[in-house]
């Protein structure tokens, strides 16, 4: 199930965490709990950032996207002509 955010007897909140089965957060406030979970994501998108960016990097990967991999020309032309389109 992941995690919960749960109310606890004094009004305050906590993050019940199933897979470690234990509280990863107590005593907070909504505002706490939303800085938390967005933190959390932020580390998360940071480290897929580093993964993607170790690909896109590697000068042996030619095509870090598989079939799906553009090269600047290709990407150029397509945002001209979105561009294009838009306007």
């Amino acid at each position: 199930m992941g995690q919960q955010i749960i109310k606890q007897p004094d009004g305050r909140l906590a993050v019940f965490d199933s897979v470690s089965d234990s509280f990863v957060v107590v005593d907070a406030t909504p505002d706490e709990i939303i800085e938390w979970r967005a933190e959390e994501a932020a580390e998360a998108a940071r480290e897929r950032t580093k993964t993607e960016l170790t690909r896109v990097l590697n000068e042996k990967n030619a095509k870090p996207y598989h079939q799906y991999t553009l090269t600047w020309e290709e990407a150029s032309r397509m945002d001209e002509k979105s561009r294009s389109e838009n306007d």
